[in-house]
């Protein structure tokens, strides 16, 4: 594929991606619409307006009685008054000092970790490694030391599931192995909270809307606080932490939900969405805010990267801003680590990055084509809309990596952890993914035609609605997956592949070779099982409620559920002495079966698989045999009158006594076939190939040899 024609791949994948996106911000902006009407009508029911104008009028009652009273009150005003009472003396002690941008929240920060000698409360919803890093974590340590009582609050309400997990909790493993170390003196509550305050000891506190446990100093974004020793709000700011409930996963699910109840911001719009069933990316887990600013140091440019890492030797860039970096063809050793890294949109194609570490890593939109990925570590990083062509991830690790709508089209993925990634709407067409284990993956309307999947883990993976058209499944695992409404037509199987207790249901089946393959208690409701091989398929306590099932095969050893008939379904019974007259089997594998006196009258087996079948006594007169297979295959005493044989291979077949009379054999493969006492009347068997057949006592009255095969057949009658 030229360049111009991936741009133009590019350009429709982008328009296609555009236009799923309207549709998503249509339903978004309905259901906010909604919320917003309801929100409208309880503000023009509230009681409020009734109770300003009962406080107007009273207003206007005590507005008069105060000018009848105008004589006393000159009486009063001749006497001093008291202002600045005890409580106020104090009051204009405190301090309030306003706390502008991070350099300045982030000294105020230190200072406390410092200076506290008894309790440093510090409450920020997010914890990430731009905050806490060695330098913070060694404050915390050196505070700690001093006997100090650590206590943090953290965790996004709006966060819901992904609270602790991702890049903006990066931190946290850092916070929670400190807990371990100091457990009586370093708490870690999970609020559901938005706030950003600190308080030390009782002395003084600040509040603001820096993230101080996100954000370092380092970047320009404006932030506004406020520093105070009033010793009423620093007892106010204690009592709010110390009565709010420390909260778990469901707690935080559930409050969610009843806020999302009461809109009147957008805060909760990504959740509100993700709760909505009909939005098209329905648990694609795409972060629909990972390209906030809001944690990120500023950009480093390239070559700022370079000097770092070439010249000085620095290997550690743990959370570097390189959005859109232009870094194509370079190379990196496999000890760099580029963990939480911003490298959205950046340039990465035909690099060799084999190895580096790039965990919890944004690469969203990233050109990755070309790349060489070998061993490099992508475990939980957001690789939404990546392109990935042709790229080399054997042995990557991608284990819950996000790589909804990403391009891995004949990518290497042999050997990958893909355990719990999110795949949807990617295309994996003509992917190597053979050993890679994708057990809990989420590939849902991916696309994997003619991806090599064998021996591949796909337990309890989501593959609902997937293109798997042509793939090669071998040795596969698919127990308990989720294949609803999955194309599987044309793929590849064997009796490795496993289905058991997996969601087939309206899946497309239809000519797959399913012989010996394990169908134990899988759900086949409405699904197309036609023209499907199920020899020796085991069917058990499967749910076929609705199959589809014409054309299908099976013999006595296959399993089917109690009482289910597989004929009235459509199928056909492969045994001995059945009557299968005037079917068409055309290009059936039905090698090693047993039809030994069956009626195949007229059945048509062009290109059919028949190798060391037994077809004895059978009667197949009128058959359509052109290209088929019938190496070794036991056709003795076989009516084969008429039957049409051209092109067949037949080496090592046993035709012992068989009426072949009419019958056309040109180019027939009949090498060491055993045709002694056929009958051959009037057969046409010029061009066929004899070496070394037994025609002894055959009869070959009126048959059509030519003049080479003539001298041949002498030799060997």
């Amino acid at each position: 594929m030229s360049e111009t024609e991936l741009d133009l791949v590019s350009i429709a994948t982008r328009v296609l991606q555009l236009e799923e996106e309207q549709v998503i911000l249509k339903k978004y902006l309905a259901k906010l619409k909604r919320h917003l009407e309801a929100q409208e009508q309880r503000f023009n029911d509230r009681p409020e307006p009734q109770m300003l104008e009962s406080l107007t009028a009273e207003i206007a009652s005590l507005q008069q009685a105060c000018d009848l009273g105008n004589g006393d009150m000159s009486v009063i005003a001749d006497q001093p008054i008291e202002l600045e009472t005890e409580t106020e003396k104090q009051k204009s002690d405190f301090q309030y000092q306003l706390v502008c941008d991070r350099p300045n929240s982030r000294a105020v920060l230190m200072e406390a970790l410092s200076l506290a000698q008894e309790r440093l409360i510090i409450v920020c919803p997010w914890l990430n490694c731009n905050s806490i890093n060695d330098e913070l974590l060694q404050k915390f340590r050196d505070c700690l030391n001093r006997g100090c009582l650590i206590n943090i609050g953290w965790g996004y309400l709006g966060d819901r599931q992904k609270i602790g997990k991702g890049w903006r909790y990066n931190a946290l493993a850092y916070l929670q192995e400190l807990a371990s170390e100091y457990p009586d003196k370093f708490c870690l509550s999970l609020l559901g909270t938005h706030e950003n305050f600190l308080v030390c000891d009782s002395s003084f506190a600040m509040l603001g809307s820096h993230n101080l446990l996100t954000n370092s100093d380092q970047s320009a974004e404006k932030e506004v606080g406020i520093r105070t020793n009033d010793c009423q709000i620093v007892k106010q700011l204690i009592e709010r932490f110390d009565s709010s409930e420390v909260l778990n996963e469901e707690e935080i699910e559930r409050r969610f939900v009843a806020s999302s109840d009461y809109l009147d911001r957008a805060d909760y719009l990504e959740g509100l969405a993700a709760d909505a069933e009909d939005i098209a990316l329905e648990d694609s887990g795409e972060d629909l805010d990972d390209e906030s600013e809001d944690s990120w140091e500023p950009v480093v440019s390239v070559e700022e990267f370079w000097e770092r890492c070439k010249n000085q030797g620095e290997r550690d860039f743990t959370g570097i801003n390189l959005a859109g970096a232009y870094l194509s063809k370079s190379f990196l050793t496999s000890d760099v680590n580029l963990s939480n890294a911003n490298l959205g949109k950046a340039n990465l194609s035909g690099v060799n990055w084999q190895g580096v570490k790039l965990s919890g890593a944004i690469l969203k939109g990233a050109d990755m084509r070309d790349g060489s990925f070998s061993s490099t570590n992508f475990s939980e990083a957001n690789l939404c809309g990546v392109n990935f062509y042709k790229s080399n991830l054997s042995s990557a690790n991608l284990n819950q990596a996000n790589l909804v709508n990403a391009n891995l089209d004949q990518a290497n993925l042999y050997s990958a952890n893909l355990n719990q990634a999110n795949l949807v709407n990617a295309n994996l067409s003509q992917a190597s993914l053979y050993s890679a284990n994708l057990s809990q993956a989420n590939l849902s309307r991916a696309d994997l035609a003619q991806a090599n999947l064998q021996s591949a883990k796909l337990e309890k993976a989501k593959l609902s609605k997937a293109s798997l058209r042509g793939s090669k499944l071998e040795s596969a695992n698919f127990s308990e997956a989720d294949l609803n409404g999955a194309n599987l037509s044309g793929a590849k199987l064997n009796q490795q592949t496993k289905f058991t207790t997996a969601n087939l249901a309206e899946a497309n089946l239809s000519g797959l070779y399913l012989r010996k393959v394990d169908l134990k208690n899988a759900d086949l409701t409405n699904a197309n099982l036609s023209n499907s091989n199920l020899l020796e398929a085991n069917l058990d306590r499967a749910n076929l409620k609705g199959v589809q099932l014409q054309g299908a095969i099976y013999n006595q050893a296959t399993l089917f559920p109690t009482d289910f008939d597989p004929v009235k379904a459509g199928a056909y019974l492969i045994a001995p002495y059945v009557s299968l007259q005037n079917v068409d089997l055309t290009g059936r594998d039905l090698s090693s079966v047993n039809l030994m006196g069956a009626n195949l009258q007229g059945v048509n087996l062009i290109s059919a698989q028949l190798t060391s079948s037994n077809l004895r006594d059978a009667n197949l007169s009128g058959a359509k045999l052109q290209g088929a297979r019938l190496d070794g295959c036991n056709l003795s005493r076989a009516n084969l009158k008429q039957v049409n044989l051209n092109d067949a291979t037949l080496v090592s077949a046993d035709l012992t006594t068989a009426d072949l009379t009419e019958s056309d054999l040109r180019q027939a493969e009949l090498n060491s076939a055993k045709l002694r006492g056929a009958d051959l009347v009037s057969a046409d068997i010029r061009a066929a190939r004899l070496d070394y057949a037994d025609l002894s006592g055959a009869n070959l009255t009126g048959a059509k040899t030519g003049l080479f095969h003539s001298k041949q057949l002498l030799q060997n009658v």
